[in-house]
């Protein structure tokens, strides 16, 4: 849902909360995403619009909007629910309704760059 100002309001729900509260969800800084990024073995997911993902992303990481999470994408049907997955977005807002989600489905190690990618400052790639 977007507000006049075309900023983006995420309602978070009590169920996506107690997935918050689990222990399984990770608010971390941009120096530390990047250090996880620069470690491997981890999934990148961009949550952002298309159009903010063609203007600069994280390198490897997979655009999927959050709100298509309402079932699980079939592109990380495959994943080991137990291998880190990093969500991001503009400001960290829709990143934690997706970590939310994720949680929710079963993944145990989840990941949100507080501040999103304004806060970010290793390097992007745009198309």
């Amino acid at each position: 849902m977007a507000d006049g100002e075309g900023s983006v309001k995420v309602v978070i729900t009590a169920e996506e909360q107690r997935a918050l509260d689990s222990g399984a969800y990770h608010l971390i800084s941009s120096e530390a995403a990047e250090d996880l990024a620069d470690r491997g073995g981890v999934t990148i997911l961009d949550v952002r619009s298309p159009q903010e993902y063609g203007d600069g992303h994280l390198r490897d990481s997979l655009n999927m909007r959050y709100d298509s999470f309402d079932q699980l994408p079939p592109e990380l049907e495959g994943l080991d629910r137990d291998a880190p997955v990093l969500a991001y977005c503009r400001t960290g807002n829709r990143a934690r309704k997706t970590c939310a989600q994720l949680i929710n489905n079963g993944f145990t190690n989840v990941y949100n760059m507080d501040k999103g990618i304004l806060d970010w400052a290793g390097v992007t790639v745009a198309w």
